[in-house]
């Protein structure tokens, strides 16, 4: 179980449940379980990560987050189906098992760029970007239950990022690799903001707001808002200079 207590809990939002039409909710806690399964492939994702920073270096503190990830992620996946039980009454199964996709980055060989590379797609890009969309999201969250999930995922998020950020402050990350790892961020931003649009495209509208759901294209605006003051200048200060003409990136700073 992961470590913020806050995973086991009641969700104590008896008269906004109740305000709900049946529908409505079925449909939200339906997301929210398929989220389950989104959380594991995270928790998956990290594990790879892992392997990956004992064969080509790292710093503990680093391998400590990346370890901490891995355990947190399988608790945001029994959250998710929990609140989701709680929203309509349903027990859902543990998500079934399914492939993982990671990166070859043109059949790249394992080396410390590779290892970077997957580490600062998940964690300098994805996780940043879910801390400010959670924090947008819960803004609008009229649930308390799914504001409480919202916050306990924010504070592990918080912690997931700062393993990609870390890990290029390190001696692991030479200038060398920083120079090749500015090539490939137009690639990590796009790749990101596809798998985002691909995970909320069954939230076309807002009605799901108040549940925890913005929209995709609300989801989409944070991730871009998330990328242009928080990624792009933590690639900057960290000495990764990085083209600003590609089209992800130019979507992503208006």
């Amino acid at each position: 179980m992961a470590r913020n207590s806050s995973y086991v809990t009641s969700f104590d939002d008896d008269e906004f449940l109740r305000s709900q039409p049946e529908a409505v909710r079925v449909r939200a806690a339906e997301i929210w379980a398929m989220r389950a399964g989104l959380e594991l492939a995270v928790s998956a994702g990290y594990s790879v990560i892992i392997r990956e920073l004992f064969e080509t270096g790292v710093d503990r503190v680093v391998l400590e987050l990346c370890c901490d990830a891995v355990r947190d992620e399988v608790g945001h996946a029994q959250l998710c189906l929990d609140l989701a039980e709680r929203i309509d009454g349903r027990k859902r199964p543990w998500p079934e098992p399914t492939s993982l996709h990671v990166p070859s980055y043109d059949r790249m060989p394992a080396s410390p760029l590779r290892t970077a590379l997957h580490l600062v797609a998940m964690s300098c890009l994805n996780e940043t970007i879910a801390c400010t969309r959670l924090l947008e999201a819960m803004q609008l969250t009229e649930s308390a239950g799914a504001k409480r999930a919202l916050r306990t995922i924010l504070t592990d998020e918080v912690q997931h990022a700062r393993a990609g950020w870390a890990h290029l402050a390190s001696s692991h990350v030479t200038p060398d690799v920083k120079r090749e790892i500015a090539k490939h961020v137009p690639e990590l931003v796009s790749a990101s903001l596809k798998s985002l649009i691909d995970e909320n495209a069954s939230i076309p509208t807002e009605e799901l707001s108040a549940w925890g759901l913005p929209s995709v294209d609300a989801a989409r605006a944070h991730a871009e808002k998330a990328i242009r003051e928080v990624v792009m200048p933590g690639f900057e200060h960290m000495g990764i200079t990085t083209a600003t003409d590609s089209p992800s990136v130019r979507r992503a700073n208006p």
